[in-house]
């Protein structure tokens, strides 16, 4: 039934669209894959924002077809000229934020209004502990009442003084414009079971309206005509679906592509490209790092600082961004990402400029000995306690990527020269997502990643605090709720740079580096029509050679 509906919605959308795609068509057609710039590609599962997955690939898609309130630019700074948002004014000691929108648009020619914008917030608190970014920002919770003061302006009030940089980047950013007039009467549980139904965005605000969406296989784009900003730079948008970053590649080499990655595993291969042009990205504001399952008795000796801080200690950066990585990328040492190094302390930034001193193995087996780990004759190269039982745990990873693999192979080989015995796992992304997400699954680490969006503002509320929706874990620490907490209410880098001292000693997880990419783009379009398809990353012209 669902299928039909499917079906239906999208033949009528198309022939709504009609006249925009006429309009569209002396404009160039792209094609290219979700995720570009940033990992391997993924489907998309949602169209719609806030009732998401919140993967990257859906996020793509729900930024071309909805406005943002504010639009954090690569700096992780607001752009304001970007943004919905005209200003924010903050008052009544940092508890009142009186928000000013634009003229705007829907590409049906009625007004956005503010009524529009405290509307995502209404569906944020009515979708409660569903809602996946719950508790980051404080939202919805932290909110008193959000009222609207007329077309163009409403007003937040919070329920305690809060670092308004924090709360505009980390709570305001989740909201944006979404049509109550077309899915009024619907349920917040309606539209999480109806994410993927083309009627729901018929009415959009964004530079690009759904032309046709096929689960699976593509979603086309057609430049919005009433699109309030800036014409967008293509009249048409083509996400292809692949299953790799080596199908994507090949497509990319047969012309079927005009934008795409070069994987790590295929960096020798990038002649076979050589007719196109290339740009570099930093890989997004994010950070790689290794959750444990505090919760597992097996591996309850994870508890110990000791041990996690000789994994750290284990780990050669340099080599896992030369091998892996083909030499892009940056070491990482804490929750804080390095690429761009904003929200970066002087302290961590010297660690990322010279990540040989957090290499020091022979400290590590030191602290390992400490621990109670030795190495006993005729019992092999493997570590054991008192008890007798071995040093090791198992490690998932995602499948579908050469380079995850071989970055894991590294970590592998490098524990086991400190006497550390690790098994490999590879499980399909939503597997591991699953183990994550259930308490009761005795998984005992994974090797995962994180981009800060909508949590632009790195403070960890949600991942490494106690009780935190994403802090899958469940590691705790009162000294580092604390220094969550008060990034959280007071405003200054200072105490966002004691979080990031106090993470990267106590390690409520390892911390691993984060890769780059280069991106491959047909000379047909230019750099800035290419950067338009990215996903809030940006693609600067790339070393020679590439």
């Amino acid at each position: 039934m669902r299928r039909w509906l499917l079906g239906a919605g999208a033949m009528l959308w198309l022939l709504l669209c009609a006249p925009a795609a006429r309009a569209a068509a002396a404009l160039p057609t792209l094609r290219t894959t979700t995720d570009v710039g940033l990992a391997a590609p993924l489907n998309v599962n949602s169209l719609l924002p806030i009732f998401n997955n919140e993967s990257v690939a859906d996020a793509t898609i729900n930024q071309r077809l909805f406005a943002h309130l504010l639009w954090i630019g690569n700096s992780i700074t607001i752009r304001w000229h970007k943004s919905l948002a005209r200003s924010i004014t903050v008052s009544d000691h940092d508890t009142r934020f009186l928000v000013r929108i634009r003229h705007w648009r829907w590409s049906d020619g009625r007004p956005v209004t503010a009524a529009d914008v405290v509307y995502s917030f209404q569906l944020i608190r009515a979708d409660g502990l569903r809602y996946l970014n719950f508790g980051m920002g404080g939202m919805p919770g932290i909110v008193a009442r959000m009222t609207v003061l007329g077309p163009h302006r409403f007003v937040v009030v919070v329920r305690h003084r809060v670092n308004p940089l924090w709360f505009e980047l980390n709570g305001l950013s989740q909201l944006k414009p979404l049509p109550r007039f077309a899915w009024k009467g619907y349920s917040a549980a309606y539209l999480t079971a109806h994410q993927i139904d083309p009627r729901l965005v018929r009415v959009v605000d964004g530079p690009y309206r759904l032309e046709r969406f096929v689960m699976g296989r593509e979603v086309v784009l057609v430049r919005n005509p009433r699109f309030s900003g800036p014409p967008a730079p293509l009249g048409r948008l083509i996400y292809k679906m692949y299953t790799s970053s080596e199908g994507a590649f090949w497509a990319l080499r047969s012309g079927h592509l005009d934008v795409g990655n070069i994987p790590h595993a295929l960096y020798r291969a990038r002649r076979l490209l050589r007719r196109l042009r290339s740009c570099y990205t930093d890989g997004g504001f994010g950070i790689n790092y290794i959750p444990f399952n505090f919760r597992n008795p097996r591996v309850a000796f994870l508890r110990n600082v000791r041990i996690r801080r000789a994994l750290q200690y284990a780990l050669n950066q340099r080599l896992i961004i030369d091998v892996a990585y083909n030499g892009f990328g940056v070491p990482g040492f804490n929750p804080v990402p390095g690429s761009p190094p904003t929200y970066l302390s002087p302290e961590m930034r010297h660690l990322e400029r010279h990540p040989g001193l957090m290499y020091r193995p022979a400290h590590a087996r030191a602290l390992l000995r400490q621990a109670g780990w030795r190495r006993r004759p005729g019992e092999g190269w493997v570590r054991r306690n008192a008890e007798g039982q071995p040093l090791a745990f198992t490690l998932l990873f995602f499948s579908g990527s050469r380079t995850i693999e071989v970055a894991v192979d590294i970590m592998k080989e490098q524990w086991r020269a400190i006497g550390v015995n690790v098994h490999l796992r590879e499980l399909p992304f939503n597997l591991v997502l699953a183990k994550l997400d259930d308490p009761h699954d005795p998984w005992q680490a994974a090797y995962i990643a994180w981009n800060y969006e909508p949590d632009y503002y790195p403070t960890g509320e949600g991942l490494f605090n106690t009780g935190g929706g994403e802090n899958y874990g469940d590691y705790s620490n009162p000294r580092l709720d604390q220094l969550i907490h008060e990034t959280n209410v007071k405003p200054g880098r200072r105490w966002l740079y004691a979080y990031e001292r106090f993470a990267a000693r106590h390690l409520p997880v390892l911390f691993t580096p984060f890769q780059g990419n280069i991106v491959k783009y047909s000379p047909r379009f230019t750099l800035a029509q290419a950067q338009s398809t990215l996903y809030d990353v940006a693609c600067t012209p790339s070393r020679s050679g590439l």
